[in-house]
């Protein structure tokens, strides 16, 4: 029976790719994502109105395309094999993570949604969530996209891995303006959709 063992040395290896990374993409992704809060609020005060066709932004699908950038092989390709790619990979990820929740995070306190559109809001992110779920299965033998994709791209092959990238971004793309619509409808049925909220936290 064959065995795995885990050496301390794999272990602070692990520790320095996840920690140092971490802070780097908290600041990195923070810090953008209070400037994209920023402009949106910018422009929500000269046009209130426009809270609502702003729903349809697909940022979510534009987050997901930069994961996928971000845990490609391409980066593994420049940077070679190792704790720097590694922690090039993590920083990556967790920067446009942390920029999609400040922003989102800070627009929702500053203009509230009601419950309707929050939890539709929550499905829209699962909904391109399973998009890019789905490529890590397609390498454990479960189909879909993932597996020749990434074959694709070890291979250096670039034409397929590029035109499997933009199928699946297409479909999350699909899914996340489908939902952006019903996202929209339900700030409809709000008055205070788009009116900012006071020092209470409710709406003006």
């Amino acid at each position: 029976m064959e065995t795995v063992d885990i050496s301390a040395a794999e272990i602070l290896v692990h520790l320095l790719i996840s920690w140092i990374p971490w802070l780097i993409g908290t600041a990195v992704g923070g810090g953008l994502g209070l400037l994209c809060a920023l402009g949106i609020r910018a422009i929500l005060s000269n046009g209130p109105g426009l809270r609502r066709p702003l729903v349809l932004l697909p940022w979510r699908t534009l987050s997901m395309g930069l994961l996928m950038a971000a845990w490609s092989p391409f980066i593994v390709r420049f940077l070679w094999i190792g704790p720097t790619s590694g922690g090039v990979m993590v920083a990556g990820s967790l920067s446009v993570l942390a920029t999609a929740f400040t922003a989102s995070m800070l627009v929702e306190n500053w203009y509230p949604s009601p419950l309707a559109a929050r939890l539709v809001g929550g499905a829209r992110t699962l909904a391109v969530v399973a998009c890019l779920i789905a490529v890590g299965v397609g390498l454990l033998g479960g189909g879909g996209l993932g597996a020749p994709v990434l074959e694709a791209a070890r291979l250096s092959l670039y034409g397929p891995t590029w035109k499997g990238l933009l199928a699946i971004l297409a479909m999350a793309l699909a899914l996340d303006l489908a939902l952006g619509l019903v996202q929209m409808v339900t700030l409809h049925t709000s008055r205070d959709s788009g009116r900012p909220a006071t020092a209470e936290g409710t709406p003006a």
